[in-house]
C-alpha cells in the first residue's frame, strides 16, 4: 500500500460541509489517517475548495460564518500536500488524451496519483464525480488507480 493517497476537491467540499456522500467521505478520511497515509492534490484544489464554499454561501446554503470557519478548518489541514500544477501539466495533458478526458483538470488529478506511483504501490486517486469515474475506460491504464466514493 502506497504511504499516499490522492483525493478529488469534490471529497473535501463533501469532508467540510453536510451534502450526500457527506458520510462515506468522513469515513475514507478516518481511513487514510489510521492507515498514516498524506493526502495529495494539485494546487489549484484550494481555488477550487474556496469556490465551491463561496458558491454554497451565496446560495445561502451555509453562512457567512460557516463558510470563513470551514475555509480555516480546509487551510490548518495538515495531511494534505499540495503539488504544483506546473509540475503535472506534461503529464496530465498526456493523460487527457489517452483517455479523451473532457478537461485537463480531471487528468491533473490523475497526473498526481501517476507521478506517486510506482511498479509496486499505486497511489489511489478518490473521487465523489461520477462524471469522471465513468469517463475512464475500465481497459485504459489509468483505471487502475482511479476509485469512485460510492
Amino acid at each position: 500500500m502506497s504511504n499516499v493517497v490522492c483525493i478529488d476537491s469534490s471529497i473535501i467540499v463533501k469532508l467540510l460541509t453536510w451534502e450526500e456522500g457527506s458520510e462515506k467521505a468522513r469515513i475514507l478520511v478516518e481511513k487514510i489517517i489510521a492507515r498514516g497515509q498524506k493526502i495529495l492534490m494539485p494546487d489549484f484544489a484550494i481555488t477550487e475548495i474556496g469556490s465551491v464554499l463561496r458558491k454554497k454561501t451565496r446560495s445561502k446554503e451555509i453562512t457567512i460564518k460557516e463558510s470563513e470557519e470551514l475555509w480555516n478548518i480546509f487551510l490548518d489541514l495538515k495531511l494534505i500536500r499540495f503539488i504544483s500544477s506546473k509540475e503535472i501539466t506534461e503529464i496530465a495533458w498526456n493523460i487527457s488524451v489517452e483517455e479523451n478526458l473532457p478537461t485537463l483538470y480531471d487528468a491533473t488529478f490523475l497526473a498526481v496519483a501517476k507521478m506517486n506511483s510506482d511498479e509496486y504501490n499505486i497511489c489511489e486517486f478518490w473521487t465523489a464525480d461520477k462524471r469522471l469515474f465513468n469517463s475512464l475506460s475500465p481497459h485504459g491504464k489509468y483505471y487502475e488507480y482511479c476509485k469512485q466514493l460510492i
